[in-house]
């Protein structure tokens, strides 16, 4: 490349990068965006910056994602949750046991029994983790607002109701955990590499429309401007094969 042109070609395709590399070359492109460029080519920059937080922000769910419980971590809130709903749904059949003229509970008892658990008793902790939480938030809200507490907690005794409460509340946030952990586990990178590329190119071909090319200060500073690709491609060239970062290990596609 003579030092009075610029080639346009070097600049009409993105870098060969992973979420990484994108993220650091979008943000040091628009640092060294020199003083006095016009406004196409500052918006241009403000995007790269926008763009790579967005991809930060998705990089960084992934890793935090990674680092989070699996699935077998939330067996044991799993069990207790399992545990809590046995435990008050079999308080309460074991009354049903007592004759009804000495105990009239029993038959308030039974009564519970066949509104909450019906014949399916608690198939429902047979169910995914989502599900078992969402049918078990239904039979407490129907606890709740059909005035069934106050003979829950006579006939079974309130620390049974307390603590499917308690483990309750625990198991949602380990479902919670679980979906966010999901989302992010799915979410792609290479959108957000290709998204990247976009703003590259796009933020490379506004730096080139201000050279003039009989004016040898415009094409310094446009060199300047775009000296963090060339740099970023000769990195990237010299790095050994063989090698993936963790991006690319990550499913980080080419852009281009």
């Amino acid at each position: 490349m003579s030092q009075s042109s610029l080639d346009p070609a070097l600049y009409a395709r993105a870098p060969v990068m992973t979420v990484e590399g994108g993220i650091t070359l979008c943000r040091v492109l628009a640092e060294s965006c020199p003083a006095g460029m016009p406004s196409s080519v500052t918006k241009a920059a403000k995007r790269l910056v926008d763009t790579a937080e967005a991809a930060q922000v998705a990089h960084t769910a992934r890793k935090k994602a990674l680092g989070k419980g699996t699935d077998e971590d939330s067996r044991p809130i799993d069990r207790a949750g399992d545990n809590s709903w046995s435990a008050l749904r079999g308080r309460l059949q074991a009354y049903t046991l007592l004759p009804e003229a000495t105990y009239p509970d029993a038959r308030r008892a039974a009564e519970i029994l066949a509104e909450l658990f019906g014949e399916a008793g608690l198939s429902f902790l047979t169910e995914s983790y989502p599900e078992q939480y969402a049918i078990a938030e239904s039979v407490l809200r129907r606890i709740d607002g059909e005035a069934f507490v106050t003979d829950i907690n006579r006939i079974a005794g309130k620390e049974f109701l307390d603590n499917v409460r308690a483990q309750h509340v625990a198991y949602g946030k380990m479902v919670a955990g679980l979906l966010q952990r999901e989302t992010a586990l799915t979410e792609d990178l290479g959108v957000h590499v290709r998204a990247m590329g976009e703003e590259l190119v796009d933020y490379a071909t506004k730096v080139l429309a201000t050279v003039e090319r009989d004016e040898p200060a415009t094409v310094t500073r446009a060199r300047t401007a775009l000296r963090p690709i060339d740099a970023f491609r000769e990195a990237t060239q010299k790095r050994p094969s063989g090698g993936n970062t963790a991006g690319e290990a990550e499913g980080s596609p080419e852009n281009g």
